[in-house]
């Protein structure tokens, strides 16, 4: 196959200006129960609480355990300190979860994406 015969593929050049979005007719009051939703299954709860869990798990073990398996360690409890290392991860999780919820888009700036200009793949 020769390279003349072949045919390039040639892409429509984006526009300086990216077209907003259309609005998608959700009220305020949806956009603020969808951030609420968000928020109830935000990835930072779900990761904080599995640690704090397990941490507490761990701790318990720690306390509560074998003195044979507490201090098999070179007596070191690592269930008791592994426990409260991933249960101050656990706690700064929710914490940060907490402390910025995720916020719906102010009403300028809805609907109008990234602004960034997205190419096709190279091939």
């Amino acid at each position: 196959m020769s390279s003349s015969s072949s045919k390039r593929i040639r892409w429509p050049r984006p526009s300086s200006r990216p077209e907003p979005m259309q609005p998608t007719g959700a009220s305020d009051e949806d956009e603020a129960e969808a951030a609420r939703a968000a928020n109830r299954f935000d990835i930072r709860r779900l990761i904080g609480g599995l640690f704090c869990l397990y941490a507490l798990i761990l701790i318990v073990l720690g306390l509560f355990g074998s003195h044979a398996v507490k201090n098999k360690a070179a007596g070191v409890n690592v269930d008791l300190w592994t426990g409260l290392a991933m249960l101050v991860f656990g706690c700064l999780m929710i914490f940060w979860a907490l402390s910025r919820p995720v916020m719906p888009e102010p009403p300028e700036t809805r609907g109008q994406g990234s602004g960034r200009i997205r190419r096709a793949p190279a091939t």
